[in-house]
């Protein structure tokens, strides 16, 4: 007979919490990004935008994949985290600028979170989860932003007309079909 792991007695509940709380935010993102992902690549035929915005999915991925893989390490415990994921607010989106706005804006949000939590690491004393923190999300979360900000900066001036996809379609092709260069 096997027992089953023992709670990490360094482990603040607070922190814990926390940590759930990010899991299920980054998984709602993650959500969202192939949401819009999806409704550019097929509705819109902007398929670069849709390739970012996937490839913005997977480095979230890989960040719940360690905080899920933290928790039960830590925990003691087996968690599952699927169901419970609210669906995106919207499947429209009148532009990409539109979209990679938003995406932003949900890349903030999770960045900001971030660093309460390791805000409360350090409160807590738990040096391991503010250094895993450090080491495995924070530095690569504030790169996807600085990317969003950047396609944002350099993006062409926004039509005036919705049915002219010209601008959309070269910011598309010429910026972000580069960046795989």
């Amino acid at each position: 007979m096997t027992t089953p792991p023992r709670r990490s007695t360094t482990y603040h509940p607070a922190c814990e919490a926390a940590v759930n709380h990010q899991i299920h935010l980054e998984l709602y993102v993650i959500y969202v990004y192939k949401s819009m992902a999806s409704y550019f690549e097929k509705n819109m035929s902007l398929k670069y935008v849709g390739q970012f915005l996937l490839g913005q999915s997977a480095l979230l991925k890989e960040h719940v994949e360690g905080l899920i893989r933290l928790q039960n390490q830590r925990s003691g415990q087996n968690r599952k985290y699927d169901g419970n994921i609210n669906r995106p607010d919207y499947n429209y989106w009148d532009s990409s600028l539109k979209a990679l706005d938003h995406a932003l804006n949900l890349a903030i949000n999770v960045n900001q979170n971030l660093l309460s939590i390791h805000q409360l690491a350090v409160d807590k004393k738990d040096a391991r989860l503010a250094d895993f923190l450090e080491d495995s999300t924070l530095q690569s979360q504030v790169k996807s932003i600085e990317e969003l900000r950047d396609h944002i900066s350099t993006f062409p001036m926004y039509p005036r007309n919705p049915e002219d996809s010209l601008t959309e379609n070269l910011f598309d092709k010429l910026s972000l079909d580069d960046k795989k260069k």
